[in-house]
């Protein structure tokens, strides 16, 4: 599969129990001519990719050749070479690397962004920078870098948040040791929060909006996203094209923070009615659903969405700048004013489960569906100012609810 550029990534590929992985490297060919039996052909670079690839691979086999006799599988085989290869200590070769790794968990959007906070990085730091040479006073030196250029606190928040991933991430895989971590005497800058909620008025306006002329279509499918996001517990665009509808209910890991969780990564929640009505417009016959718009890459269709609703927020006359992330926002707001739980609205948003240790639940992930799926009712209920006692309330969810 091509890059987004159309180039192709060169990968070290394992087999074994008639499975496959891969383990990127940091080369990459123009297009597919230019690869053959083995080796880069046809390529300027091509002596030096194809030594470096040996030495790569000589490693690996050295590491190999380690191995217990047990049997494992292609992806077992691949997290033993991983934690054991003595990689480069070069900030712009371990980051190009794990970059590589978000696109292939399919985190397009994340791996995008962290290309520009290396980007700048080196711009500050100089293109030879070694993970092990990061400071507190280096971060300082990289934020004045950002500071010069125009950044305001919240993008220095978002860069800095991205190179501490980043170099987490590097400790992690045994590639760079600390003796004290870059960050801990390093106050990363606190960036604005956005107030992108939008009120009840607003959100009925946009529920009951009827829209004509040419832009008809595609206002339909961004308010239907929209919505359906809302009445998924603010369910984020990739994970919701990802999904499979078919059924009452829609089970989903969260891409963007399936990385930091632990355990139990999905959630399942049941679909509601007004959900149901949204997805039956576009369902497919695998389960997915399908606009009619045809885009060779994830990102153009969310930005085609993006626009859509940002236009209907101006032509509506809303008093915030309407966009897709505002659903999510909007449930978790309207979940906080009416009471609801912190560690219910986190688990029906997917998100990731803060100082859980201290809850005072039992059985977590066993008894947190029925309460988010009654929470998700709660929350329609209030936005459409339906009084509780004529709320569509499912059959399955009736045995929770007690009578004083």
């Amino acid at each position: 599969m091509p890059n987004t550029d159309g180039s192709f990534g060169i990968k070290i590929v394992i087999g074994a129990k008639g499975k496959t992985t891969y383990i990127p490297t940091r080369f990459k060919i123009d297009n597919l001519k230019q690869w053959k039996d083995g080796r880069v052909v046809k390529n300027k670079d091509a002596d030096y990719i194809n030594r470096q690839l040996q030495n790569i691979l000589r490693e690996y086999q050295e590491i190999f050749d380690t191995m217990p006799a047990i049997d494992l599988s292609a992806s077992e085989i691949r997290e033993f070479l991983l934690l054991r290869h003595r990689k480069s200590d070069s900030l712009k070769e371990y980051a190009e690397s794990y970059i590589e790794r978000l696109k292939n968990e399919g985190r397009l959007s994340y791996a995008r962004n962290m290309g520009y906070t290396l980007k700048y990085a080196l711009e500050a730091l100089g293109e030879n920078v070694a993970l092990q040479h990061f400071t507190s006073k280096t971060l300082l030196q990289y934020e004045k870098y950002l500071r010069d250029g125009g950044s305001s606190d919240t993008t220095i928040n978002i860069r800095m948040a991205h190179l501490k991933a980043l170099l987490n991430s590097a400790v992690s895989d045994g590639v760079v040791e600390y003796k004290v971590f870059p960050f801990l005497n390093y106050k990363i800058p606190t960036k604005a929060v956005r107030d992108i909620c939008i009120s009840k008025e607003e959100l009925r306006k946009l529920r009951e909006a009827e829209f004509t002329g040419d832009w008809a279509r595609r206002y339909n499918v961004a308010r239907d996203l929209f919505m359906l996001s809302f009445y998924c517990a603010g369910i984020n665009l990739t994970d919701l094209m990802d999904a499979h509808l078919e059924g009452e209910t829609i089970t989903f890991v969260r891409k963007k923070t399936a990385a930091k969780k632990r355990g139990e990564k999905e959630v399942s929640l049941t679909i509601q009615p007004e959900a149901r009505a949204i997805i039956d417009k576009y369902i497919t016959e695998n389960g997915t659903l399908d606009f009619g718009y045809r885009f060779a890459q994830y990102e153009q269709f969310r930005s085609f969405v993006t626009h859509g609703l940002n236009k209907i927020g101006e032509d509506l006359g809303f008093e915030k700048k309407l966009m897709y992330y505002s659903a999510r926002k909007t449930f978790v707001q309207y979940g906080t004013d009416l009471g609801i739980p912190l560690y219910i609205l986190e688990y029906a948003i997917g998100q990731t489960i803060k100082d859980k240790n201290s809850r005072p639940i039992h059985d977590y992930f066993k008894v947190m569906r029925p309460q988010a799926d009654m929470a998700i009712r709660t929350i329609i209920s209030y936005s459409q100012d339906i009084e509780e006692e004529s709320a569509p309330i499912p059959e399955w969810a009736r045995k929770y609810i007690t009578k004083s």
